[in-house]
């Protein structure tokens, strides 16, 4: 990936997941995607696409304004890792301001794997 088409990644797949279009969330990721949510249990896991979808639209439930900044990012070959600023507010109304990461797996040009960190 050149560094015009990082950049291009990036700001697409987080503009996707600001706008909550969870459609255009699952056409970036591949048949067998798999999901680890830093907003849920240690150890959450969702895999294939009807689980994924589910856990993305119950993501957006729990925070209903969640929008997603790059702090910084870079990728090898397969992979790419986005430092994050998360805000928003969460279902009971309080503001809140998060940084983390997201550890994608690309395959074939899609997300095969989404792995979520955040600071709490």
């Amino acid at each position: 990936m050149t560094p015009n088409q990082l950049d291009d990644f990036v700001a697409g797949f987080l503009q996707t997941w600001s706008r909550h279009d969870v459609d255009a969330i699952m056409a970036l990721m591949t048949e067998d995607c798999e999901f680890e949510p830093s907003a849920r249990a240690w150890g959450t896991h969702y895999q294939g696409q009807a689980e994924v979808r589910a856990a993305v639209e119950g993501l957006f439930k729990s925070a209903p304004d969640i929008q997603w900044r790059a702090v910084r990012y870079w990728a090898t070959a397969d992979q790419v890792v986005i430092e994050v600023l998360a805000t928003g507010t969460n279902a009971q109304g309080e503001p809140f301001e998060i940084p983390g990461c997201d550890l994608l797996t690309l395959r074939e040009g899609k997300i095969a794997s989404k792995r979520a960190y955040r600071k709490l």
